[in-house]
């Protein structure tokens, strides 16, 4: 089965021309949370994305339509990342006519039953509560639980994505491929995507 890889926190042109040539289907860019050493501002999306057509997501915390009317031009999608509810993901939705994902922080098991709660949303990212600060997902959570139609995050890198695409094809990957904290190292990147192809069955 074919994957999605969504690179999230990209900062640099350079990194965000590695990741399409590469085979990344989906770009993250953190854009209202300068607590993320990979916060970027408005003009610097504008300026490594000029004239890339791969998805381009947006990853915002609880976003004002201020901040959503100043990005849903320049993206295709909208990761709300923070405590959004599902009215005001179908608020967001009418307003703005742009693309949701929804990213669930799951501590346990329990928080998994959070998913069904965000059926408006086009796409669900199942990640560690750790908001930027690097956590490995705990995949023994996933045990006889079927994500495959979700994306999943949480400290995913070379040493355990294959493990991670036993669960879902759909990978998201941010600190697995830097090696300063907040900068994406582009031979890592290659690397990875390169990776994730020959684990695809």
């Amino acid at each position: 089965m074919k994957s999605i890889v969504k690179i999230c926190g990209l900062s640099e042109k350079s990194s965000v021309d590695t990741a399409i040539k590469n085979g990344a289907k989906y770009l993250g860019f953190i854009l209202n949370y300068p607590k993320s050493p990979r916060n970027i501002t408005l003009d610097q999306l504008k300026g490594i994305t000029q004239g890339i057509k791969t998805n381009k997501v947006a990853v915002m915390v609880n976003p004002s339509d201020d901040q959503i009317n100043q990005i849903f031009k320049f993206c295709e999608y909208l990761q709300c990342h923070g405590d959004e509810t599902s009215e005001r993901i179908n608020d967001i939705k009418k307003k703005f006519n742009i693309k949701i994902i929804k990213t669930i922080k799951v501590k346990n098991e329990l928080s998994l039953q959070e998913i069904s709660k965000y059926q408006v949303a086009d796409e669900i990212l199942i990640d560690t509560p750790a908001m930027e600060k690097t956590q490995t997902f705990n995949f023994k959570i996933l045990k006889d639980i079927d994500i495959t139609r979700y994306f999943l995050a949480g400290g995913i890198n070379d040493k355990n994505l294959k493990f991670a695409m036993q669960n879902t094809n759909k990978i998201d990957v941010s600190s697995g491929l830097e090696s300063v904290k907040g900068i994406k190292d582009n031979n890592k990147i290659e690397k990875f995507l390169n990776l994730v192809k020959s684990y695809e069955n």
